[in-house]
């Protein structure tokens, strides 16, 4: 079967329904959205497609400043390389942005089904949904997209202080920029890995007492 972003089988759980019968499946639809979020084959295409934008803007950028070193004569080969490597970019990009809306939408749609059966079916909250909700977080692929997530920020810090540092010299350069550029594809890249884990875990902590008192009073505080 070809890879989909949204598996077809989840596709008529994204939309939450309320009543009796969707109390008594949540369990199931919960468990079924995130392990399609939480899919392997997800979480190693958006280390393809950030792997993709990162090496075409770096190789952009390198083409750029060889070009300028020797005086702006641009031969065809150097031309056919900065399309090739703009393909790749853009293609690593949208692939990104098609991965974090999609992971999204399986995240929303499996925390609204966590939170069902307490806030409609009447489930008692206790004291092991505050254990399940502090061990999510250890789940392979949850620790996984939380590892690379935190990765891409300190690739992010370092990237953008490297545009910034070389442009307060005076020394920007192509590679300055393909330096702020990569940090800001891995600043979004951190935020929506961690994005998604933090809506998978709130779904977790509806189970939480704790979590469910100190929420409704804030709630409350807002007015």
């Amino acid at each position: 079967m070809a890879f989909a972003l949204i598996l077809p089988a989840s596709r008529p759980w994204i939309d939450v329904p309320s009543g009796e019968k969707a109390v008594a499946e949540a369990d199931r639809v919960a468990v079924m959205l995130r392990a399609d979020y939480e899919r392997w084959s997800r979480w190693a295409l958006g280390l393809v497609c950030f792997a993709g934008s990162a090496l075409g803007v770096f190789v952009i950028g390198g083409m750029l400043d060889a070009i300028a070193a020797l005086g702006g004569e641009v031969a065809p080969v150097d031309v056919i390389v900065i399309a090739i490597a703009t393909v790749v970019a853009l293609a690593g990009a949208v692939g990104l942005v098609r991965l974090w809306l999609t992971g999204r939408t399986l995240a929303s749609a499996a925390t609204a089904w966590l939170r069902l059966p307490y806030r409609q079916g009447g489930r008692a909250r206790r004291g092991g949904g505050w254990v399940l909700a502090r061990t999510t977080n250890f789940d392979p692929p949850i620790f996984a997209r939380l590892t690379t997530a935190t990765l891409a920020f300190l690739l992010a810090i370092g990237g953008v202080a490297l545009a910034l540092r070389d442009l307060a010299a005076g020394s920007f350069v192509g590679l300055s920029a393909t330096a702020g550029v990569v940090g800001i594809i891995a600043l979004a890249c951190a935020l929506g890995q961690a994005g998604g884990v933090v809506r998978i875990v709130s779904g977790v902590s509806e189970g939480d007492p704790l979590w469910h008192r100190l929420r409704s009073a804030f709630v409350r505080s807002d007015g």
